[in-house]
């Protein structure tokens, strides 16, 4: 007789607080809450879907109720997992522990049986415990039937609760519960994990196919074991014992890396021709048009990473090629562009979704990008670099005449020294954010469009954002303001009273001044401003 096949995510369900995947803040709390006996009378474990909420509750109802493999064990963060108590609740069958899907049963009905199941004292165990899933699906009255019970409950009784929307429960519910959250997890962890997983199904999988799954997992463990047990499944009938990064991305739909990277490059070089080109060949590979607009996405995403954090060109929750043509991509682009390009391609996701054919929509918003890419950026026209070109591959026929668009170039000076900048602001009538200027700003280096500072603990926390608005629009030109914890040189109003001491200082050591004061005892010296 030929076993029941046990998917993946139930097969390699963690039974231990140490075997959960990427929730090492969750475990140690627990465990330490365990060890202590200081456990609370209800637990609410949030996260997203996949992430072992419910597996983490199993855990707890096991920690609770294990009797030890000599049926003399007590309260444990470490289940033997094979007393009665922990082999009936890993079958579903103890009499103690009650699940309740709230997703399916919502009313105050469905509550007030737990309520008085409550009541009694556990039949086999050591607690008595209720474990409700998807608990923000109770209606108003089911929740206002637990306030009591959880208010006072019994103290053979645990309420452990399981939600993905935390928003939809009310502030009465959450106060009475120790909360704890589960946080997706990270792809490297996604990564290794699903590789020991298929090496114990006795599969290796390519490391781009891994990097793949882990990516289109989201955080979701049960999900990337989901979708390995998808890939096992398609690799050559499960005869061959290599998961392929080619399997995978025909399995999730996703679009050749190679041609993806062409695609992107030639967009931001505004060829047209080979933009075209490129899109209609994955296109007619089966590619689908918000697949492919969803994947240049999230290329631009990786390309603004890599320009804003360049160390990230190590990270290995991306495949190598990808990193490395990343950064070739990256090199010569710009950040504003970059950001430009995203917004656009957002704005073309909707209309792709709606047009009546997804392709053209597609071929019409890469073109609409291709004529962006070269197109100045405020800030340039502002400086005078004055000139917008039409992609070089645009056509074989220019649209117009005309090449070009000139903007009648603007020329301001920007202030030559912080004390001139500080004057600029005064002259806009700001007189708050003058008076931060002057009392909590130490200067650490000052450029024409660059300021590097430390502000005191008086400054508001939109300070720096309402500088650079200010000197934008008092000099049409965007200014670098960082924050640095270096100790700077003192405010200026620290400064002009350090020069008014050191102006005293000379006035009383003024040979006239001290013949006076020797002349006549007791004289005071009084500084009028």
């Amino acid at each position: 007789m030929s076993t029941v096949y046990r998917v993946l995510a139930r097969k390699y369900r963690p039974i231990t607080l140490s075997e959960l995947v990427g929730q090492e803040v969750l475990a140690q709390a627990l465990t330490q809450g365990i060890e202590a006996n200081r456990l609370p009378h209800a637990f609410l474990l949030h996260g997203i879907r996949g992430v072992g909420k419910t597996t983490t509750a199993r855990i707890l109802a096991r920690s609770l109720n294990c009797i030890g493999v000599d049926g003399k064990g007590g309260i444990t963060p470490n289940p033997c997992g094979v007393c009665s108590s922990c082999v009936s609740i890993n079958e579903d069958r103890h009499l103690d522990v009650i699940e309740m899907d709230a997703a399916s049963r919502t009313g105050v009905d469905d509550i007030r049986e737990v309520i008085e199941s409550a009541r009694y004292k556990a039949v086999v165990g050591r607690f008595k415990v209720f474990i409700i899933d998807e608990v923000h699906m109770l209606s108003k009255s089911a929740f206002n039937a637990l306030l009591k019970t959880l208010e006072e409950p019994p103290p053979h009784v645990k309420f452990i609760f399981a939600t993905t929307e935390i928003h939809k429960i009310p502030e009465t519910i959450l106060s009475r519960c120790m909360r704890f959250d589960l946080k997706r997890i990270e792809p490297e962890h996604l990564v290794k994990h699903l590789k020991l997983i298929a090496e114990k199904e006795g599969f290796q999988v390519e490391q781009e196919a891994l990097v793949n799954l882990a990516r289109a997992a989201d955080g979701s463990l049960r999900d990337g074991l989901s979708l390995l047990d998808q890939a096992i499944a398609l690799t050559s009938d499960g005869k061959e014992a290599l998961v392929k990064a080619t399997v995978v991305q025909a399995m999730l739909g996703l679009v050749d890396r190679e041609r993806l990277f062409t695609l992107v490059r030639a967009l931001f070089e505004g060829n047209i021709e080979k933009t075209i080109t490129v899109t209609q060949s994955l296109l007619k590979d089966g590619g689908d048009a918000t697949m492919v607009l969803q994947d240049i996405l999230d290329l631009v995403y990786w390309l603004t990473c890599l320009k804003t954090v360049p160390q990230l060109q190590n990270e290995a929750s991306w495949p190598l090629a990808d990193r490395q043509q990343g950064m070739e991509i990256a090199g010569p682009l710009n950040v504003p562009l970059l950001m430009r390009a995203w917004q656009l391609l957002l704005k073309g996701y909707e209309e792709v979704c709606q047009a009546p054919s997804s392709s053209q929509a597609l071929e019409m918003v890469l073109i609409r990008l291709c004529y962006m890419a070269d197109a100045p950026l405020l800030h340039q026209l502002l400086d005078g670099s004055n000139k917008i070109s039409i992609p070089a591959h645009s056509s074989q026929q220019p649209i117009a005449s005309v090449s070009t668009i000139s903007v009648p170039s603007i020329s301001i000076t920007l202030p030559a020294t912080f004390e001139e900048m500080v004057k600029l602001v005064e002259t806009a009538k700001e007189p708050i954010l003058f008076s931060h200027l002057l009392h909590d700003v130490y200067l650490i280096s000052y450029k024409p469009g660059e300021i590097t500072l430390r502000l005191s603990a008086k400054a508001p926390s939109n300070f720096v954002q309402n500088l650079k608005q200010t000197l934008s629009k008092l000099t049409r030109q965007d200014w670098l303001i960082q924050v640095s914890q270096e100790q700077g040189q003192n405010t200026l109003t620290e400064q002009k009273q350090e020069e008014q001491k050191q102006t005293e200082q000379q006035v009383l050591d003024h040979p006239v001044v001290a013949a006076i004061k020797d002349t006549f005892p007791g004289t005071k010296v009084t500084f009028i401003d």
